[in-house]
């Protein structure tokens, strides 16, 4: 009996231990797999930590639009071609007030400045492509309309800083440097819209996500003409041109600027909705002098323009295009000149308006023309003639855009380029019918409507050319055969 006993002890032990060990294990396994989920996890975070990183310096739109998930799949050479609206921002004077800080005060304030202006680009659905020290270049890959709010947005954004930064300055001894030179921060911001070339650039070691076109270079130097006229938005034809409802805006034709190395003067454009409301209200009052004004000027009328722009400044004297105008008047009185700066070239067909589609260059060259007689008709006050003209100008632009709208449809032309094709269609319509419209009832001056027949219409139209006709030229490079243009 006492050896059944100790067997059964034994026994029971035995099992006892094999229990244990196996717990032991179980529990050494479990560590281990606990373990090895926590390593992973800490991978995955800093993985992430690290793809934040990333997306500081490398916008993950910029990836999308490239059709890249991560900056893993990125490689030297991608590229893709995207029409979007460039918009370019710059702190006026910031030399000379960076002079007055140490280091590390400049970069408190640029980050500072920074911090409120990159949450309204992308609240606006833009994204922040590169800070060129306090410079912001920006992009809207939709609509300019975007681009248009998110810079009126800016600005109001600009008056809060602004506030907190005078509210900061308070707190500095009334002796000391910074508070004694402190004035409101002014930028000034210029935008373009066009074909973008987005792609991977540099060598093996050293790569750079960008953007390349002269569509760029536009951008940036309208946005240094804002310092030319005082006046915090810029805009070019371009940018006009995609916005879906221009009327929703306060907009006045400003200037034309030739961009290095291209023939073609870009009409350029003041956006005056973030001005102090008394300013705004000015500047639409005296729209109808002020553009008057401009016709004269550009024409070389300048005696006349200098009294309608003293005019615009005697209703209106903060209207600092006007200055400029009237200064320039007086300069060219003085040194018996007619110049008018950068006027002329557009009234010329030239052959970087080609297209290489026989039917559409033709039709193009043609309704050019047409513009160009018409102006000269209204400038002539030759009433009858220009009626008749501008009915002509009607009938071949209608028929010209549907022949130009069946053969998008006819070689499956994609469905959102298409649909902005044709809503710039029904956008010049609309400018040529207005046009029409006041020459037949004769209440406005045939030297403003030749004006707006030459450098807005023509502008219009060569820009339509040169960006979205160009864009459907290289689609259907390729696609159609010489015997089948239209």
């Amino acid at each position: 009996m006492q050896a059944m006993t100790k067997l059964g002890a034994i026994g029971t032990n035995a099992n006892s231990s094999t229990v244990t060990r196996a717990d032991d294990e179980l529990r050494r396994q479990r560590a281990r797999l606990e373990a090895e989920i926590a390593t992973r996890q800490g991978i995955e975070q800093r993985l992430g930590q690290v793809q934040a990183a990333y997306a500081r310096f490398v916008p993950p739109q910029l990836l999308e639009l490239l059709g890249k998930e991560s900056i893993l799949d990125v490689d030297w050479g991608n590229q893709a071609e995207k029409k979007m609206t460039i918009l370019f921002s710059d702190i006026r004077g910031f030399a000379s007030m960076s002079e007055r800080m140490s280091p590390q005060q400049c970069f408190d304030f640029i980050n500072a400045y920074l911090s409120f202006m990159e949450p309204v680009v992308l609240a606006h659905g833009g994204f922040i492509d590169k800070y060129i020290g306090d410079s912001v270049m920006a992009l809207f890959p939709a609509r300019g309309d975007d681009a248009l709010h998110a810079a009126i947005a800016m600005l109001a954004e600009l008056n809060q800083f602004n506030a907190q930064r005078a509210l900061l300055l308070t707190e500095l001894p009334s002796d000391h440097p910074e508070r004694r030179a402190a004035t409101d921060v002014k930028i000034g911001i210029g935008m373009n819209s066009g074909l973008l070339m987005l792609g991977v650039i540099g060598g093996a070691s050293r790569m750079e996500v960008t953007v390349i076109s002269d569509a760029v270079n536009l951008a940036s130097r309208v946005e240094t003409l804002t310092k030319t006229y005082q006046t915090p938005i810029l805009i070019t034809q371009h940018t006009l041109n995609s916005i879906r409802n221009s009327a929703a805006f306060s907009i006045r034709f400003i200037d034309r600027v030739r961009v290095r190395g291209k023939h073609l003067a870009q009409s350029i454009y003041e956006v005056f909705d973030a001005d102090p409301a008394p300013l705004k209200a000015a500047k639409l009052a005296s729209r109808d002098t002020f553009e008057d004004a401009l016709a004269h000027y550009h024409f070389r009328h300048m005696e006349d323009a200098l009294t309608l722009f003293s005019d615009c400044l005697e209703h209106n004297p903060g209207d600092t295009p006007a200055a400029v105008y009237w200064q320039r008047c007086r300069q060219a009185n003085r040194a018996h000149t007619g110049e008018a700066g950068e006027t002329d070239s557009a009234t010329h067909w030239r052959p970087e308006y080609l297209l290489g589609l026989a039917g559409l260059d033709d039709m193009h060259q043609a309704i050019f023309g047409q513009i160009v007689a018409l102006s000269e008709a209204l400038q002539q006050d030759a009433a009858n003639t220009a009626e008749h003209m501008v009915n002509n100008l009607v009938e071949w632009t209608a028929e010209h855009f549907e022949s130009e709208e069946r053969l998008m449809q006819a070689h499956g032309y994609p469905h959102s380029p298409f649909a902005e094709h044709r809503q710039q269609h029904e956008k010049f319509r609309e400018f040529l019918n207005t046009l029409a419209a006041e020459i037949q009832s004769g209440k406005t001056s045939s030297l403003r409507l030749a004006f707006r027949c030459q450098f807005l219409l023509l502008d219009w139209f060569i820009s339509h050319i040169n960006i979205t006709d160009r864009h459907l030229e290289r689609y259907l490079a390729g696609r159609i055969t010489p015997d089948a243009q239209p």
